[in-house]
This record gives structure tokens, sequence and C-alpha cells, in this order.
């Protein structure tokens, strides 16, 4: 699911003596089907914003035919969408799922630093030591028979 909250604009609401903001809030809930390791795109959060001002000297930028020689009109418009890329791993046992989470973990980085060697919440890969595998799958014994 997918949750966009935007403030709107001028729709400040007076509750007991103080002004609070009004929140526009849109979801979009998916469901998708793919192959392991394929990439999903989902979008559809378009947001349009037009704005128009008016800039001008008091009485004189009203007045018929001439007043716009005393006023500035501007314009713009904003698009903004959002879109979320997901590839989906699918694993079967606990060791897989340790091996992709490294894998992940080692390749990716969201911070500041774009070296992972600089960053140090980063982990470091020392040469020559064994990394800690988590405990094997063992099948319940109701599964054995």
């Amino acid at each position: 699911m997918q949750k966009i909250d935007n403030i709107v604009q001028g729709g400040n609401v007076l509750i007991s003596g103080n002004e609070v903001p009004t929140i526009a809030t849109r979801y979009v809930r998916t469901n998708v089907s793919a192959a392991n390791g394929s990439t999903i795109i989902l979008g559809g959060l378009v947001e349009e914003t037009k704005q128009k001002n008016y800039q001008g000297f008091p009485y004189l930028s009203r007045i018929p035919l001439v007043g716009s020689l005393f006023r500035a009109t501007s314009s713009g418009k904003t698009r903004t969408e959002l879109i979320v890329l997901m590839c989906p791993q699918v694993t079967l046992t606990k060791l897989d799922a340790y091996r992709l989470r490294q894998k992940w973990e080692d390749t990716t980085h969201f911070g500041p630093e774009l070296d992972q060697n600089e960053c140090p919440d980063c982990p470091k890969v020392e040469s020559g030591k064994q990394i800690n595998l988590p405990p094997p799958d063992i099948p319940a014994a109701k599964d054995m028979n």
C-alpha cells in the first residue's frame, strides 16, 4: 500500500483557539504477481499544482486598459509522481534469506557517504574470518513421517 499526506494550503481549521492544518491523504493498494527476481513498478499517485500570482500597485493595477502597465502576473505548474520499484526475491530456507540479506546489506547503502568503506555503520569484511550463519532449517517432527 502506498500513502501520501499533503498539507492543504489555506485549509487551516481553528480548534480550541489553535490553528490546525488540514491534511489530505491519498492511498493506493495493489496486488501483483511476478516471477522471482523480476522488477515490479508501482505508480499512479500523481499530483499537479498550478499557481497564479498577481503583484502590482493598489488601485492603479485595476484600471481597465492601462492597469496591466502597473502589475505583474506570474504563473507556475508543479507535477509530482510517486513511483515505487520492487524486485522481490523468494527464499525457501533461513540460510537463503540470510545470504540474500547479507548480499543486499553489502551492496546497498542509503546515507550521506557513497563509499561503504568510509561509513562507520556499514559492515566491514575482514579477510580470513568465517561469517556467522543462522541455524539450519530443521523440519518439525510432525513433518518427518
